[in-house]
């Protein structure tokens, strides 16, 4: 399969596997099937798995725990994600840790290749006013309080 350039980190393969489908989320489907989707891609050529906790509440990631067993093949990586919500500023890292861990005891692995933020950061309230069927996936900070952190 193809495979194309990701900035400074390895090359990517022209089509991922997203954890949608192997976390039950589109339909039904079993362990069984997932878990043989996931080896189906990888031998196809596949090398990197796009997951996070909200696919099928933590299924994606236990296929693929599953699937090998604590070890993936050479040149796979995965990903994972969190969604963030809207914590006070002293909760935002221990979610994320709690995210992490929590991630990486499903995939039965050591560490996350890509950990991405599964939320989109904006301004205020009023921002989110104006998009409600996707305040969900927002995350307020106001400038000043993101900047001190950084």
């Amino acid at each position: 399969m193809r495979q194309n350039s990701f900035s400074k980190l390895w090359p990517v393969s022209a089509l991922t596997l997203g954890g949608g489908g192997i976390g039950m989320v589109w339909g039904e489907t079993t362990f069984d099937e997932c878990v043989a989707t996931v080896h189906a891609a990888i031998a196809a050529g596949i090398n990197l798995i796009d997951l996070a906790p909200s696919y099928g509440d933590g299924k994606a990631e236990q296929v693929v725990g599953e699937a090998f067993g604590g070890h993936l093949p050479d040149g796979v990586k995965v990903t994972s994600k969190c969604g963030l919500g809207n914590p006070s500023l002293e909760e935002i890292e221990p979610r994320l840790r709690q995210s992490i861990e929590g991630s990486l005891g499903r995939l039965r692995l050591p560490r996350l290749d890509l950990f991405f933020l599964h939320s989109n950061v904006v301004p205020d309230e009023d921002h989110m006013a104006r998009w409600p069927e996707a305040a969900r996936r927002m995350t307020v900070r106001s400038s000043s309080s993101w900047s001190a952190r950084v």
